[in-house]
Formats: C-alpha cells, sequence, structure tokens
C-alpha cells in the first residue's frame, strides 16, 4: 500500500509539472499533505515530516536567492561585458565553439564534485553568450549536464563516496576501476557537445545586435540598461567574483555566506546609496524569490516520502517486480534504468535505500557486489540535473534564464539517458562491470 501511494504520489506530481497546469509550489505542497494523510499520518507526525524535509531545502534556497541576485548585480554592472564580446566575436557564428566552451568549464567547474559550484559557476558565464547568439538555455544545461554526469565519478564526489560507504571498498579504489570509462566519457561528452553545436546552428542560431537582442527580451530599455554599467569597476567586479568562488571552492563557510558577503559589497561599491541598492534588489525579486519558494515546498515532498516510509516500500517494490529469469541480469536492467528510477527516488534514496537492497538480490543470482554497484552509480549520475525533486534541478533552471521544468525535462532527460547507456556499454566493453 505505501509503496502504491508512493509511487502514485511521484507519478501525479511529475504529470502535474509536465502539464504545467499549477506552479510547481502548489504541486509539491498539495500532492505530499494528501498522500501522507492517505497514508495515515496525523497532524503531528506530518508537522515533523514537513520540519525534517523543509529543513534540508532551506540552505540551497537561501543559497539561490542571494546568488541569483548577486549575478544579476554583477550582469547589470557590466561584468560580463567584455568577455561575452571577446567570445562572440571569436566565435562568430561558430555556435559549435560555445557548447565545447561550456562543456570543458563545466568539467574544470566540477573537479570539487559539487553540483551547485558547477552550476553557479557555468551558468553566469555562459548564459549572455547564448543570449547573444539566440541559442537555447536548455541546450546550455544539457552540456552542463553531460559533463557533471561524468565528473561526479571522481572519487571526493558523493555517489562514489556512497557506494564506498555502501560496498565496504575504499573509493580510492573504486574510482581507479573507473578511470578508463570517466576517461571515453569524457569524450563522448565533447562529442555530444558539438552535436549539440550543429543542431543549434542548423536552428539557426547566430550573432544578434544590441537592438536585436533587446527585441527578443521584453521591457529591454538600452539607455536603462547603459545607466547601470560601471565600465571603471569590471577588475574590481571580476576579482571579487574570483573571491566569491574561491570560497565557495575552499573554504568551510556556508555556500549561501559566501554570497551574503558578495552581494553586500558589490552593491556597496556599484551602486552606493539606500535608494540604488534597494533598486537593484527590488529588479531581480521575482527571479530570486520564484525558485527558492519551489525549492522550500520540495522539502514537504522529501520529507513525507520518507517519513511515511514511503520510499523503504517503494524501493523494495521495485526489486520484487524483477522476473526470476531476469535475475543473472539484474545489474543490466537496474544500470539501464538507472536515470528514470533516479528521478524518482533521489541520489540518497537511491544510494542508501535501493542500492543495497539490489546488491543483496542480486547476489542470489551470483551478481558480484561491484557489478551491481557500478553499474547502478554509473548509470544513475545522469541524472543528477533532471531529478524533479532535486535542489540543483531548481538552482539550474533558474540560473538558466528561468525556464520552464517541462522544458528542461523533456529536453535534457532523453538525451542524458542516451548518455547513460553509452556510459554503461563503455563500463561493459572495458571490463569495469561484467555480464
Amino acid at each position: 500500500m505505501l509503496a502504491l501511494l508512493g509511487f502514485g504520489m511521484i507519478g501525479v506530481i511529475i504529470f502535474l509539472l509536465i502539464q504545467e497546469k499549477l506552479h510547481p509550489a502548489v504541486v509539491f505542497v498539495i500532492v505530499p499533505v494528501i498522500a501522507a494523510l492517505l497514508a495515515g499520518t496525523g497532524m503531528v507526525e506530518l508537522g515533523k515530516f514537513v520540519t525534517t524535509g523543509v529543513t534540508k531545502t532551506m540552505s540551497v534556497a537561501v543559497l539561490f536567492i542571494f546568488s541569483i541576485t548577486y549575478f544579476c548585480v554583477m550582469n547589470d554592472a557590466g561584468m560580463f561585458d567584455k568577455m561575452v564580446d571577446t567570445l562572440t566575436r571569436k566565435a562568430g557564428n561558430n555556435v559549435v565553439l560555445v557548447t565545447v566552451a561550456t562543456t570543458v568549464i563545466a568539467i574544470i567547474g566540477h573537479l570539487d564534485g559539487a553540483l551547485a559550484s558547477t552550476i553557479l559557476i557555468t551558468c553566469p558565464a555562459m548564459l549572455p553568450v547564448y543570449r547573444r547568439l539566440n541559442m537555447r538555455p536548455v541546450v546550455m544545461l544539457a552540456c552542463i549536464g553531460a559533463a557533471m554526469s561524468i565528473m561526479n565519478l571522481v572519487p571526493w564526489g558523493g555517489p562514489t563516496a556512497r557506494v564506498g560507504a555502501i560496498t565496504g571498498v575504499d573509493v580510492r579504489e573504486l574510482w581507479v576501476a573507473m578511470i578508463p570509462v570517466q576517461a571515453i566519457g569524457l569524450v563522448i561528452t565533447l562529442g555530444f557537445a558539438v552535436y549539440m553545436g550543429i543542431i543549434e546552428k542548423r536552428r539557426g542560431a547566430g550573432y544578434l545586435s544590441d537592438a536585436e537582442l533587446c527585441a527578443v527580451e521584453d521591457g529591454c530599455d538600452l539607455e536603462a540598461v547603459a545607466a547601470l554599467k560601471r565600465p571603471k569597476l569590471v577588475l574590481f567586479n571580476v576579482a571579487l567574483t574570483l573571491g566569491v568562488i574561491g570560497l565557495l571552492c575552499f573554504s568551510k563557510l556556508p555556500a549561501y555566506f559566501d554570497f551574503m558577503i558578495g552581494l553586500a559589497i558589490a552593491l556597496m561599491v556599484n551602486y552606493p546609496g539606500v535608494k540604488a541598492q534597494t533598486a537593484r534588489i527590488k529588479a531581480h525579486a521575482a527571479e530570486a524569490l520564484s525558485v527558492p519558494a519551489v525549492l522550500l515546498t520540495t522539502g514537504i515532498f522529501l520529507g513525507v516520502l520518507t517519513g511515511t516510509k514511503m520510499l523503504d516500500a517503494m524501493a523494495v517494490a521495485l526489486i520484487s517486480v524483477i522476473p526470476n529469469a531476469f535475475g543473472p541480469f539484474l545489474h543490466v536492467i537496474m544500470g539501464i534504468f538507472a536515470v528514470p528510477i533516479g528521478m524518482m527516488l533521489g541520489t540518497d534514496s537511491y544510494f542508501f535505500g535501493l542500492v543495497p537492497l539490489a546488491i543483496k538480490v542480486g547476489q542470489t543470482y551470483g551478481i558480484d557486489q561491484l557489478d551491481m554497484a557500478y553499474a547502478m552509480l554509473i548509470g544513475k549520475n545522469y541524472g543528477v540535473l533532471v531529478t524533479p525533486h532535486a535542489a540543483t534541478t531548481y538552482l539550474a533552471i533558474g540560473m538558466a534564464g528561468g525556464i520552464s521544468l517541462k522544458e528542461h525535462l523533456t529536453f535534457c532527460m532523453p538525451r542524458l539517458w542516451l548518455l547513460s547507456l553509452l556510459a554503461l556499454g563503455t563500463a561493459f566493453a572495458v571490463g569495469v562491470v561484467h555480464f
């Protein structure tokens, strides 16, 4: 019963999100509450579940508020203008160079294994270029998602560390075995970037003048935009941004606090005076607050899913529906469907709930625990940016100019799933996973 409620809740949520008939914040409140009440949850218990879940998403919501406001202020001040002009001038109409550059930046940015920092580094740098060249931001997210997926196999990345904890194998040993998969995967990812660039070129992407760009963006006033530029402070703003990114990557301060500091300094230096600073904050309030509202409500979903034990029941149900004849190939099946299953369960639930159960069941069919773990790890990584209830998904679509969740999922999910199958095939080909 709990498993059916869990799958039903997720199915209804995904359906409503894709239909775009209701705001995601509404969906993530109403549907989980109804599911919890159907599961027999009392109001006191429901309150505890909500508190636990929202606490988990709170820090990311606050991070988004201050990070998006910070980068919007930097864009107002013209920090990205010279870089955008240089890139677009060199790229010309060769949008392939832009998609490849996006992928390379994301690969380098993800060396720390942190999803949020990769998004916060890559999106603000590349989004103005995509707009100038009339390229779809969703293509940028597909390239970033592909880069993060293969780079997330590093030993200091969360998924590999989780598998190490589950299997009892040192994370370094796990990673060394996957190096050939990662190396080939990086080549495939760059090839994917080239392919996406070619697709955009065929769509007619190319350089837009200031007037053309303003015509595309509603409410654009060239004179008002020019008045906000601070060309004499470009070097200061670049240094400040590098400092914020440095704190983000190397300090132990909360990520949202890094951007609080950066935003305070940016406003004080670029726009002195209460009126100017208030105007900048008000100008970006809609962008800064709409996604955090969704992030906070996803905490209700996560709290209900785990608190009611629906998640545990779902993990058992997923394994139990596999026919005995397919038992010896269970790791292949789990690897193939890792992306959609991971989209439903989320990272921690997938690794700490489903993977141990799959390993245990697989061993009864003679499947080595590492074969199961590698197959499920490599496949799941490609779902990191297309999980509807993950905070980083909303962070990404918000930083990409507020594209819709439906557009993001329908465009990126099939492509990233295909890349996961190529990565899984590579793992079998090089002997990391065995039949």
